[in-house]
C-alpha cells in the first residue's frame, strides 16, 4: 500500500511540475500571452485567435494539474480511512453508503481539498484571476500588507492576493477537477465568442463604410464634376512623387491651387503629377474646386486611405 501511494505521489509530482514548466515556456517563450497577447498582431485572424485559445489552455493547465493532484490524494485519504487495520483509523469504516457518513465525507472532502489547494496554489503562485490577466479588487500598490523577497505568492503580497489566492482554492477544492475544467472551456469558449462576435461587427461596418462612401461621398464629388476614379489616380500619383495629398487639398480650399500647379510644373520630376491634377479639375469652377475638401472631410483618415489611396 505504501509503496503505491508513493508512486501515486511521484507521479502527480511529475504531472505538476511538467504542466507548469510547459505553461511558462508557453507565456515567456512565444508571443501570446494570455493577459497582454503581445505580439499578435503579426498573426493572422484566425491564427491569432487559435494562438489565444491556445495560450489560455497553457497557461491554466497547471491549475487543472492542481485540482487532479488533490483528487487524488483525496482519494488515497479516504481509501486508507475506510480500510480496516490502516493508519490513521484502524477501525476502518464497516457501512461506506450510510447517508450520514456519505454526507460528512463529502463535507470533509470539500474542506481538506481546499486547505490542500491554498498549500499548492501557495507554493506555484498559479492564481486563477492573476493568469487570466484580471485586477482583482484591493490589488493596488498602496495596500500591499508586506513583502517577503522570496520570490512566489509572498513578494508584493496585497488584499488583491489574498483574495485571488482564496478564491482559487475555493474553486479547486470545492469544485475540483471537474469544475476548474468547466470554468477553463468556458473561458475559452467565451473568448472565441467574443472575437467572433467582434469580427462580425467589424465585417459589418466595412459593409456600412462601403455604403456610406458609394452613396453618399462619391455622388458629391461626382456632381462636382469630380470622377472618384480619377481622383484616386491623382492622390496615387502624387504619393508617388513624395507630394502630400494634404498639401494638395488645402490648396483646393484656400483657392490657390494654381499656385500649386505652378510648383509642380516648375520641376521635371513633378510636372506629370501638375498634368494629373489640371486633367482632375478641367471644367470645375474654383468657387467649386474649393467645396471638394469638404466632402473629402466626411471621410476618416483610414476611409480615405481605403477607397482613394491616400
Amino acid at each position: 500500500m505504501m509503496k503505491r501511494s508513493l508512486w501515486i505521489i511521484l507521479g502527480v509530482l511529475a504531472l505538476l511540475a511538467l504542466t507548469t514548466t510547459v505553461a511558462w515556456a508557453g507565456c515567456h517563450g512565444t508571443p501570446h500571452y494570455v493577459g497582454g497577447l503581445a505580439g499578435a498582431a503579426e498573426a493572422p485572424s484566425g491564427q491569432q485567435d487559435e494562438g489565444q485559445a491556445d495560450a489560455l489552455w497553457v497557461t491554466l493547465a497547471p491549475l487543472l494539474a492542481i485540482a487532479t493532484s488533490i483528487e487524488r490524494v483525496l482519494e488515497m485519504i479516504w481509501e486508507r480511512w475506510e480500510k480496516t487495520g490502516t493508519w490513521p483509523n484502524p477501525t476502518g469504516e464497516p457501512n461506506h453508503s450510510a447517508p450520514d457518513y456519505v454526507m460528512k465525507k463529502k463535507q470533509r472532502s470539500h474542506w481538506l481539498g481546499t486547505a490542500l489547494a491554498v498549500g499548492a496554489v501557495g507554493l506555484t503562485n498559479m492564481r486563477f484571476f492573476r493568469l487570466l490577466g484580471f485586477e482583482v479588487l484591493f490589488s493596488a500598490p498602496n495596500l500591499q500588507l508586506f513583502d517577503a523577497g522570496i520570490g512566489g505568492i509572498l513578494d508584493d503580497f496585497t488584499v488583491g492576493t489574498l483574495i485571488d489566492w482564496l478564491l482559487t482554492a475555493g474553486i479547486i477544492g470545492w469544485g475540483g477537477t471537474e469544475l476548474t475544467h468547466s470554468i477553463i472551456e468556458g473561458l475559452v469558449k467565451g473568448r472565441s465568442l467574443w472575437k467572433e462576435m467582434r469580427e462580425v461587427e467589424s465585417g459589418e461596418k466595412s459593409i456600412m463604410d462601403a455604403q456610406f462612401f458609394n452613396d453618399y461621398v462619391a455622388p458629391k464629388l461626382e456632381k462636382r464634376g469630380v470622377s472618384v476614379a480619377m481622383l484616386r489616380q491623382t492622390f496615387q500619383t502624387l504619393n508617388g512623387i513624395g507630394v502630400p495629398v494634404d498639401q494638395f487639398i488645402g490648396s483646393m480650399a484656400t483657392g490657390t491651387v494654381d499656385d500649386f500647379l505652378d510648383q509642380l510644373g516648375a520641376q521635371a520630376e513633378t510636372a506629370g503629377a501638375s498634368q494629373a491634377v489640371r486633367t482632375l479639375l478641367e471644367g470645375v469652377p474654383p468657387e467649386t474646386a474649393m467645396e471638394i475638401p469638404n466632402v473629402l472631410n466626411l471621410l476618416t483618415p483610414d476611409l480615405r486611405q481605403r477607397f482613394l489611396g491616400a
